[in-house]
């Protein structure tokens, strides 16, 4: 029988939320689950409470998404994601709630105080707040990625040796003593300023250990680079200063790009990093450690 992924049951109101149900979708498919959702609103007919419980009965995570409303109302007034998110509490499921910080301006009073208060609800247990597109895909990646770990865990014990071998092609890619990178940093000596590029070897261990410490959240790709650049300050100065006789003091210590880009390549080719996002510019890109990457860095800090 194949592995079952763990269910994800979203509770959303498409009205309110839009664009951020694909994004969370996405988020969910990437980590391994299946998304399940009615995407009802108050254009869909009859409301069927009967199959939504059911559904929430049988998921393995529930989520609550609160876009920029209070979500459509039965006729108690209360709405329907509200009723969900009350059901699902009831039933002890797994909880997360991803709540937007909307404007509050368009909405009526008592609009606002529904919507409070279904806040207030899901503060008793794991929440997190979002702005826009970008910042959601980082928060429910960040949090679910450690509330599906142990369904995913669980859903690959009829494929047990999967894992065993992802982690022997990681160790075989990262098996290397040193790791050769192009620096170029600036070298005082007498008043004068030289500018000094050098291939370094880096010790592959030490600076991944240093990279990866950093990146069990999303990361820039400039935050990356300036973690290796202040490493090679700190722990490779000398290899700067004897190229310039008398030398006193080093600084702007800078990767050279290209190389940097390989190196980038290289990891996520072993499959320890991952992209989790990009600016819709497309100006900044989001780097994390993947399970597997987690898995390495956590077998290095060992003691031996």
């Amino acid at each position: 029988m194949p592995s079952q992924r763990p269910v994800v049951y979203i509770s959303a109101d498409p009205e309110n939320t839009g664009d951020a149900i694909y994004t969370l979708n996405r988020v969910i498919l990437q980590l391994g689950a299946w998304p399940v959702q009615t995407y009802f609103s108050k254009k869909s007919g009859d409301y069927d409470w009967t199959l939504v419980r059911k559904a929430i009965d049988e998921c393995d995570v529930y989520i609550l998404l609160v876009g920029d409303g209070y979500g459509t109302q039965s006729e108690s007034g209360e709405s329907y994601i509200h009723r969900e998110a009350v059901y699902a509490k009831s039933k002890q499921k797994t909880i997360v709630a991803l709540l937007k910080n909307t404007e509050l301006k368009h909405l009526s009073q008592q609009g606002i105080e529904r919507l409070r208060s279904l806040h207030r609800l899901m503060m008793s247990g794991v929440f997190k707040y979002w702005n826009g597109q970008e910042e959601l895909l980082l928060v429910a990646r960040q949090v679910l990625r450690e509330h599906l770990k142990p369904q995913i865990k669980v859903a690959v014990t009829d494929e047990a040796t999967i894992p065993q071998v992802k982690e022997a092609i990681v160790d075989t890619l990262m098996d290397m003593q040193s790791y050769p990178i192009r620096f170029s940093a600036k070298v005082f000596a007498h008043g004068n300023c030289h500018e000094i590029a050098k291939q370094i070897s880096l010790t592959w261990e030490s600076t991944y250990v240093n990279l990866a410490s950093v990146m069990t959240a999303p990361v820039t790709e400039e935050r990356m680079r300036s973690i290796l650049e202040d490493f090679v300050a700190e722990y490779y100065r000398d290899d700067f200063m004897v190229a310039v006789p008398d030398a006193h003091a080093l600084a702007d210590v800078r990767c050279n790009d290209i190389e940097f880009q390989r190196l980038k390549a290289f990891l996520k080719g072993a499959g320890v990093i991952e992209n989790v996002a990009s600016e819709q510019s497309g100006l900044r890109n989001y780097w994390q450690l993947t399970q597997a990457g987690e898995s390495k860095l956590h077998k290095m800090l060992l003691p031996r």
